[in-house]
């Protein structure tokens, strides 16, 4: 179970290793302390106040153990990632196509690179905008109204924190998510080739059309793939 020795915070005892699990916490509830890197300073601080302020009137900045806001951030609803090697850091968005590619689980890329080529034979200039993406990432996207979900298929990864999407976003280069993106016909296309592989096409789900997501398994698989990331 994760456990804090002492407090953390304004005015707390801020040991490094408590600190460290506040950080995680909190950027796992969508709030951004900035690097977990165990130092209390004021951006965690202000993490903390920011996170305080959905359930307290008065933030105080401080966590200590047992109390209602570190309840808070143990509350069912948090997940605390597994750390990411330093090669996977950074804006997963920004990476390279083959990169990438490099992130997925391989049955994915494979069938991707099939889709990509595929895509490319049809006049269109298709490209990953995103293969896996942080657990960060998702809880901020969460926190901010743009996922439905506090984990998907571009979270997960093997149990030592290395990058394994099971879902990709595919854009055309010219277009990304504009109405030309339909007008042109890309998102019809797309669908089709991704299920000519045999992958999931977000625009068929009826309750939210997430046009440019395929992903390798169907929407029940996500416990599973969630318990194999170490989640």
């Amino acid at each position: 179970m994760v456990r804090i020795t002492a407090s953390v915070g304004q005015g707390g005892r801020n040991n490094r290793p408590d600190v460290v699990v506040v950080q995680d916490l909190l950027r796992s509830r969508g709030v951004d302390p900035g690097p977990s890197d165990g130092d209390c300073g004021p951006r965690t601080i202000a993490a903390i106040q920011k996170f305080q302020s959905r359930f307290m009137a008065a933030p105080d900045g401080l966590v200590e153990p047992d109390k209602n806001t570190w309840k808070q951030l143990l509350q069912s609803t948090a997940t605390v990632a597994p750390r990411t090697p330093a090669e996977w850091l950074g804006d997963s968005a920004q990476w390279p196509q083959d990169k990438k590619l490099r992130s997925m689980n391989p049955q994915l890329a494979v069938k991707l690179r099939g889709v990509l080529d595929a895509l490319g034979r049809r006049g269109f200039q298709p490209k990953v905008f995103y293969g896996w993406r942080s657990v960060d990432v998702q809880a901020r996207l969460y926190a901010e109204g743009k996922s439905k979900v506090r984990f998907s298929f571009h979270n997960a990864q093997k149990p030592d924190g290395t990058p394994y999407a099971y879902a990709a976003d595919i854009i055309d280069a010219r277009y990304a998510w504009t109405p030309q993106a339909d007008s042109s016909g890309f998102w019809k296309a797309l669908g089709e080739e991704a299920k000519r592989q045999g992958l999931v096409w977000g625009g068929d789900w009826a309750s939210f059309r997430d046009w440019a997501h395929v992903q390798l398994v169907a929407n029940g698989e996500l416990p599973r793939v969630k318990k194999e990331s170490g989640l």
